[in-house]
């Protein structure tokens, strides 16, 4: 399995879809990043992988984005989803419950499965603040740059009219786990 990783800083970064990966990919190719020799943001095309974590880079330090769960698991719906132009609580309830574990988008919902804690987590909505907190940041960008390359361009939606109590719980027995490792609320 191929993976995003430096060899100068020995890190791999685990970018699951929905998660700001597209703009931490341009950050992180000013580090050397790469997948599979490649940068992983070149030219305004992306080449990083959703995958990971890879175990033969078990001894890397581990960067993963992250994003509440619930708002990663409507924004997989409403950006991946193509069956349904209607992207209402109703539609999100029905996908949910009778769609999604029959659609290639059920297994995204669910991965990434982790073994170990990621060293460094960058989560969607404190991506600046965490990319700081990277060892090396700062010794390819300065605070500015930074700042430019993590604004998201868009807001992030608000995703809790999404949701009903019966929602959450399901989705919180799906991604249990990313609540425990991204150390989200449920």
């Amino acid at each position: 399995m191929l993976s995003n990783i430096s060899e100068k800083y020995r890190c791999e970064w685990v970018a699951p879809e929905r998660t700001g990966s597209r703009k931490v990919a341009e950050v992180l190719t000013y580090f050397g990043f790469t997948n599979n020799n490649k940068p992983i943001y070149h030219y305004n095309n992306h080449f990083h992988l959703h995958n990971g974590p890879n175990e033969k880079y078990k001894d890397y330090i581990l960067i993963c984005n992250a994003r509440n769960p619930y708002a990663r698991t409507y924004s997989i719906f409403k950006n991946l989803y193509p069956q349904s132009i209607d992207k209402s609580k109703e539609s999100f309830k029905k996908y949910l419950f009778e769609d999604m574990e029959k659609n290639i988008t059920g297994p995204i919902v669910v991965k990434p499965i982790f073994t170990k804690n990621p060293d460094y987590l960058v989560r969607l909505e404190y991506m600046y603040e965490d990319l700081m907190k990277l060892p090396f940041i700062l010794e390819v960008l300065n605070t500015s740059q930074l700042e430019m390359l993590c604004s998201h361009g868009k807001p992030i939606e608000d995703w809790e009219q999404f949701y009903d109590q019966e929602t959450k719980d399901f989705v919180y027995s799906l991604t249990k786990h990313h609540f425990d490792v991204w150390g989200y609320e449920k």
